[in-house]
């Protein structure tokens, strides 16, 4: 199967500023993105993992946000055709000098959360969010996405009421900077 009888449309990738990524990693991004816009798919992570004949290579793609919410289910044919090829783009410009799997997969329910993009799409979840400075003493918060205002972001939390019994909690909104979040992912609500 070939892309060329796709529309090519410019995907939403990560913002560099909030993914630190390896030089090979965005090589992969380079090469990746056209690819998948193309096949109507959008690129959310890459990972490259180990070194020399033990690396894996992870593409984790998902479909397009319907209609400003959720994106589209990716299906097995869809990761089947990216994984193909994405494969033979990566074969032709060799940026990964040793062998690799390659592994095209959905983000499953616990998406990673990268761009701004993200967060105003998934404003009203609940995310878990891991942090380089902690706050009140704590270094993962969970909590309620709010709104994104410039380099801040508003999540609302529960937190123990001193007040109160310990089980009781109540919701306390906080503003965490971009900066210090190192990463954050949606969590499964039942």
């Amino acid at each position: 199967m070939s892309g060329q009888n796709y529309f090519h449309r410019q995907a939403e990738g990560v913002p560099r500023e909030t993914v630190r990524e390896s030089e090979r990693e965005i090589t992969v991004r380079r090469i990746a993105e056209p690819i998948l816009s193309s096949l109507g798919l959008v690129l959310v992570d890459i990972e490259l993992r180990g070194r020399g004949g033990n690396s894996l290579l992870r593409v984790v793609i998902e479909g397009p946000p319907a209609d400003g919410q959720a994106a589209e289910n990716v299906t097995i044919k869809d990761c089947e055709r990216a994984h193909v090829l994405i494969g033979h783009a990566l074969d032709v410009e060799d940026p990964i000098p040793h062998a690799y799997v390659l592994e095209v997969s959905s983000p499953g329910l616990d998406r990673p959360i990268r761009s701004a993009t993200d967060y105003e799409r998934f404003q009203g979840r609940l995310a878990r969010f891991k942090l380089a400075k902690p706050i009140g003493g704590q270094a993962i918060l969970v909590g309620r996405i709010g709104k994104l205002e410039g380099r801040q972001l508003w999540i609302e939390t529960a937190a123990k009421s001193r007040r109160q019994r310990s089980r009781e909690r109540e919701a306390m909104a906080i503003a965490l900077p971009m900066d210090d979040i190192q990463e954050a992912r949606l969590e499964v609500e039942f």
